[in-house]
């Protein structure tokens, strides 16, 4: 899902509500880390993140973000809420764990008939541990991560590039992409694509749709212990691993090579599985 595609989706719900009364605004701004921060929390209801390094110079005591909200309401008093609410992102504690930063983007007043979206970049020191949440549709891109990554959205697309430190990520339904990874990899969807090119694994490396195609790229000389299963759907390999038919629709693949360094366990309901090896360098 295309940010394009994420507008279309948002519009439509916001059709499908009545939403038709809309304004756009321009905002960008700042948040300081204070002492003792040992992650960030970012919220927002429904938008697209691009989650990236801090620019070469900048602090790295902060948090910057630049992008643009849509607004969109029943009716103009209602959009007149939206227009007149917070705009910008605020950050406090986490009540429950004040080494925890929690970042909160705009939204929509309580009450009133209508949604805020955010679309932009935020960016953060790349070796500060990061968790997202998308509370309803929204699409996640993070790029040059070197710390432990967590998303999750209720719907959007998940890309990752050049990302270490582990990745952790949800979303109901978007497809799912990951270039140049290294580390854990832990991405589950209960409908959508994954594609995952893991240059270094880890410990483990979970791909999981309830609908869609699995692609997973691996080193050639990797050592790992395979556990793969289509419910419906076909299963190949570049790793000599055998490929059983369970049932006259399902196919599994389970065994071992190597030193067993990484487990990889690869799961769809209704697609096929790929499991690769990347050309080597």
């Amino acid at each position: 899902m295309s940010r394009s595609t994420v507008a279309i989706v948002l519009t439509s719900l916001l059709l499908a509500c009545g939403c038709a009364h809309r304004e756009t605004v321009q905002v960008a701004g700042e948040l300081p880390l204070p002492a003792g921060v040992t992650s960030v929390r970012i919220e927002i209801d429904n938008g697209t993140l691009d989650i990236a390094p801090l620019l070469e110079g900048a602090s790295a005591d902060r948090v910057t973000f630049e992008g643009g909200l849509r607004m969109d309401a029943v009716d103009d008093a209602q959009l007149a809420q939206l227009v007149t609410s917070e705009q910008q992102f605020v950050a406090d504690a986490d009540p429950d764990d004040p080494t925890v930063l929690r970042i909160r983007g705009p939204r929509a007043p309580e009450g009133v008939q209508g949604m805020i979206a955010y679309e932009g970049h935020v960016r953060i020191p790349a070796d500060m541990p990061l968790e997202v949440v998308v509370q309803n549709n929204g699409h996640v891109t993070m790029v040059g991560r070197r710390a432990m990554s967590r998303v999750r959205t209720r719907r959007g697309d998940l890309r990752f590039d050049d990302c270490q430190g582990g990745v952790k990520a949800t979303t109901g339904q978007g497809n799912v992409i990951a270039y140049e990874h290294e580390g854990d990899l832990d991405i589950r969807s209960q409908n959508g694509d994954m594609q995952a090119f893991v240059v270094a694994p880890a410990e483990k490396v979970t791909l999981s749709t309830g609908k869609g195609t699995v692609q997973c790229y691996l080193p050639p000389e990797l050592g790992c212990e395979v556990d793969a299963r289509a419910e419906t759907g076909r299963i190949g390999n570049d790793f000599g691993f055998e490929v059983s038919k369970p049932t006259a629709y399902s196919s599994a693949m389970v065994g071992a090579r190597g030193g067993r360094e990484t487990r990889v366990l690869l799961r769809t309901a209704a697609g096929h599985i790929a499991m690769r090896a990347l050309a080597r360098r």
